[in-house]
């Protein structure tokens, strides 16, 4: 999948392709987060189509030269007590189709940028445009000359308005469709924010002060973006057994698959980086809390435990209640987080370890040592490719994100069989090692 933004922040271009690894890598403040925020919150689009009101709010007035263009070729077929049918005839095919067709992309794309901007919760835009991978042909959709569309008569008047209205959103419902069996055929969307270990701390009062805000108008200090407030709604659910209630109705059995992947990337998790294993205990019958288990047994409750552990927390509760790990979309920010380089590496592996179980994951960095130990798994493709940490160079893509002077590049990264090439880390490594020759020249100068 591709995606291309304009002026999206300081980035006034750029184009991305979503594979079962995408990296994202650069320093701070070059708006690696804003993309994947994009990429996170299309995805969520697509695959939960938008309320009809958002849709509303676009149809009109936008959609009134419509009427000029095609509402005199309409003919009311029946009406009935029930419903009214009304079929479109279309003379021109090919000029009626393209008024049609290119004014459906101009509302779907205005509506994404508009329900984007807005779940970034900033008070002005920070996305102007966004463009999409699309290999529908919308002209598939009509038969022949004509399209057919049925109204329920919950109106005595069945106005050309009402009928412009039903004609677009017809579509757009068969649009969303396409999209969702196409563009995103992922089961579920999971995000982890950067700022992992004080969502998990402050939970409660963030909780509550986000319920303040929704529910009695009272203000609140915690205004944070969609994505993280998706992030700190799922992890409200999990602790309140909610998913749980809600999975009982839709799967009749366990998935065995699902469950072996859940062991072998928590496992992975709890014997690497945090030495030890996060448990669960029921508070009352509608509420649980964890805790870490250390490997002598000592209970440690969250407040105590490392930082390391409070990062990780949140990918071992997830993926312990995710229902399909292989059709899910993880994005991922800051994986490296209040880990040693050690944990690091093991960190990369996990991030290989999930995609190869075939879920796709996003991630942003700031480490060498996270990409430095995924091209070391893309070279061992090359050399043991049945290898559980190997990965293809053909399923990863990488971008570098820059600031050059009052403007963001992003830039495409070559892979090849060595991995991925970037010389960004190594211009800061180069400096550093300047930085210390010279001091040390002074230094013996000095002594002289």
């Amino acid at each position: 999948m591709k995606l291309r933004v304009e002026n999206l922040a300081n980035i006034k271009e750029a184009e991305v392709e979503v594979k079962n690894l995408t990296l994202f890598v650069g320093q701070n403040s070059t708006h690696k987060s804003y993309m994947a925020h994009i990429i996170y919150e299309f995805l969520t689009l697509i695959k939960e189509k938008p309320e009809e009101k958002e849709i509303l709010f676009l149809l009109f007035p936008k959609s009134k030269f419509l009427i000029e263009t095609i509402i005199e070729r309409r003919d009311i077929k029946e009406t009935n007590r029930k419903f009214t049918h009304v079929i479109f005839s279309f003379e021109n095919k090919r000029t009626d189709f393209n008024n049609l067709i290119n004014h459906m992309y101009f509302l779907i794309n205005t509506l994404f940028t508009k329900l984007i901007n807005k779940s970034f919760n900033n008070n002005s835009n920070v996305l102007e445009k966004i463009f999409y991978e699309n290999n529908l042909n919308l002209a598939d959709l009509f038969q022949e000359n004509q399209y057919e569309i049925e109204i329920f008569n919950d109106t005595k008047d069945v106005d050309d308005d009402l009928i412009i209205y039903m004609l677009l959103s017809n579509i757009l419902d068969k649009i969303f469709l396409y999209f969702k069996n196409n563009l995103s055929s992922y089961s579920g969307i999971k995000y982890f924010p950067a700022s992992r270990t004080g969502f998990i701390l402050a939970f409660d009062e963030i909780v509550s002060g986000l319920l303040r805000d929704k529910y009695k108008g009272q203000s609140s200090s915690a205004r944070l973006t969609k994505p993280t407030i998706d992030f700190i709604t799922n992890y409200s659910d999990i602790r309140s057994n909610k998913l749980d209630i809600k999975w009982l109705s839709i799967f009749k059995h366990d998935n065995p698959d699902n469950k072996k992947l859940q062991t072998l990337l928590i496992d992975f998790l709890q014997r690497n980086i945090i030495k030890g294993s996060i448990e669960e205990e029921k508070l009352d019958d509608n509420y649980k809390n964890f805790y870490l288990k250390t490997k002598n047994n000592t209970r440690l409750d969250l407040h105590l435990a490392s930082s390391a552990t409070l990062e990780t927390l949140p990918f071992i509760v997830f993926l312990k209640n995710t229902e399909d790990i292989s059709k899910t979309f993880f994005v991922i920010e800051e994986p490296e987080a209040h880990l040693h380089p050690k944990a690091q590496i093991q960190m990369a592996k996990f991030i290989v370890l999930l995609s190869n179980s075939g879920a796709k994951v996003l991630v942003t960095t700031h480490s060498d040592y996270i990409l430095n130990e995924i091209n070391n798994c893309i070279k061992l493709d090359n050399i043991e490719k049945d290898n559980e940490f190997a990965i293809s160079k053909d399923d990863v893509s990488a971008y570098l994100f820059k600031n050059e002077k009052t403007k963001t590049t992003v830039n495409k990264l070559e892979i090849d069989k060595f991995g991925i090439s970037n010389d960004n880390f190594d211009e800061v490594l180069d400096e550093l090692l300047d930085r210390s020759d010279e001091l040390n020249e002074r230094i013996l100068n000095k002594n002289d």
